[in-house]
C-alpha cells in the first residue's frame, strides 16, 4: 500500500513538474515572439494619408526608419482624428501615437513624448497672383521710388537750364530778363528739348548750341527709358509680392481655414472672420480662383501643399505664429521612449531624418 501511494506521489509531482515546465515554455516563447506594437495614425496630410492602397507620409516614413532600425514589427491602428490617436492609448487599443500629434502641457501627465519630430504652429499660405489687379497695382505702386527718382531728374534740369541760359543769355531775349527768369525758361527750355528734341533757332548755324541741344536730348532719353524700367519692375516685383506678409496684415483680408482648428481658434481670438472650408488642401481652388486672399493653417501641412501643389503660384509668408513642436507620444512610463529618443538622435546625426523632411517639404523632392 505504500508502494502504491509513493507512486502516485511521484507521478503527480511529474505531472506537476511537467505542466510547470509546459508553462514556463510558454511564456518564454510569448517573450520572445511579442506581439506587433500598435501605431496609431490619422489621415492628416502631409503625416498620414492613402496613396493608392499604402499609407504614407512624413509620420508613416519616419516610424517606418525607426522601427527598422529598432528591429521591431508594427501595424497601423487607423482613427479619424489626431484627439483619437491618443483616446488609442488610453483605452490600451494602442501603443504609440505619431500622425501629426502636438505636444502639449496638458497632455504630459498622461502620456509621455519624444524628442520633437518637427517645428509646427500657425502660417499663411497666399498667391503669388494679385486677386484684384488694378487695386493692388495702385496700392503698390511704388510712390517713394518715383519720388526719389523725380528729385535726381530735377536737379539734373537745373543743371541742364543753367547751361542752356549760359548759352543762350546774349543771343535769345527771353533769357536776358535776370538770373531767376532766364534759368526758368531753360528748364522749360530743357524739358521741350527731352519732349521734342529740339530748341528753335534750327536755321542759326551754331554747332556748340546744336551739339548742346542734341546732348541734353539723348540724356533725356536715357532718363525716360530708365524712369519706365525703374516703375515697371518695380510693379513687377510688387505684383509677385503678396500685400499679406505675416499675421498683423490679416485683418481686413478674405481668409479660409478648418473649423475645429488651431487657426481657426487663433482667428476667432482676434475677431477676424473666416471661409469655412473641409481641409487646407481642399481650399487651394479658392486661392487659385481668387475667392480668398489666404489660407491660415499649420505650418507643416502648408509648406507640403506649397511645395507639392503650389504650381509655382502658391507661397508661404511670414513667420510661424502660435508655435508648437509635435512629438511621438506614449503611454506614460513606456519602456519605448528612451529607445525611440536614442533612434531619433541617430537620425538626425546621420542624415536620415533630414532626407525624409526633404521629401515633404522641400519642392523638386
Amino acid at each position: 500500500m505504500k508502494t502504491h501511494i509513493v507512486c502516485a506521489g511521484l507521478v503527480c509531482l511529474l505531472i506537476c513538474f511537467g505542466l510547470g515546465t509546459a508553462f514556463a515554455s510558454a511564456a518564454r516563447l510569448e517573450q520572445a515572439q511579442p506581439r506587433p506594437l500598435r501605431v496609431a495614425i490619422s489621415p492628416i496630410v502631409p503625416f498620414a494619408f492613402h496613396q493608392g492602397d499604402q499609407w504614407t507620409g512624413f509620420s508613416i516614413d519616419l516610424w517606418d526608419a525607426i522601427a527598422r532600425r529598432l528591429r521591431v514589427e508594427y501595424v497601423w491602428v487607423a482613427v479619424k482624428s489626431r484627439a483619437e490617436q491618443l483616446e488609442a492609448i488610453q483605452r490600451g487599443g494602442a501603443d504609440i501615437a505619431i500622425a501629426g500629434v502636438p505636444m502639449r502641457s496638458e497632455s504630459e501627465p498622461v502620456f509621455d513624448f519624444s524628442i520633437p519630430i518637427l517645428d509646427a504652429g500657425l502660417q499663411i499660405m497666399v498667391g503669388t497672383q494679385p486677386n484684384r489687379p488694378m487695386l493692388d497695382a495702385l496700392r503698390s505702386f511704388p510712390y517713394r521710388t518715383i519720388l526719389q527718382f523725380f528729385a535726381i531728374v530735377l536737379a539734373i534740369v537745373f543743371v541742364l537750364a543753367n547751361v542752356l541760359w549760359f548759352v543762350e543769355r546774349r543771343s535769345n531775349p527771353l533769357f536776358q530778363k535776370g538770373y531767376v527768369r532766364g534759368l526758368s525758361e531753360g528748364m522749360w527750355g530743357v524739358m521741350l528739348i527731352i519732349a521734342t528734341g529740339e530748341h528753335g533757332d534750327r536755321d542759326v548755324p551754331n554747332a556748340v548750341k546744336r551739339l548742346i541741344v542734341a546732348s541734353m536730348w539723348l540724356l533725356g532719353v536715357l532718363l525716360v527709358a530708365n524712369f519706365t524700367a525703374t516703375v515697371t519692375s518695380s510693379l513687377t516685383v510688387q505684383q509677385l509680392q503678396s500685400t499679406i506678409q505675416g499675421p498683423g496684415d490679416l485683418p481686413g483680408k478674405t481668409i479660409a481655414t478648418v473649423p475645429g482648428s488651431l487657426a481657426a481658434e487663433y482667428l476667432t481670438e482676434h475677431g477676424l472672420p473666416y471661409t469655412k472650408i473641409p481641409s487646407a488642401g481642399e481650399g487651394l481652388a479658392k486661392l487659385f480662383q481668387g475667392e480668398v486672399q489666404a489660407i491660415v493653417f499649420e505650418a507643416p501641412t502648408l509648406q507640403y501643399l506649397a511645395a507639392k501643389r503650389g504650381r509655382g503660384v502658391l507661397q508661404i509668408v511670414g513667420p510661424i505664429f502660435r508655435p508648437e513642436k509635435y512629438g511621438i507620444a506614449m503611454a506614460a512610463g513606456s519602456p519605448l521612449r528612451k529607445q525611440i529618443n536614442e533612434t531619433l538622435l541617430k537620425m538626425y546625426e546621420d542624415g536620415a531624418y533630414e532626407d525624409i523632411h526633404k521629401r515633404y517639404f522641400s519642392q523638386g523632392n
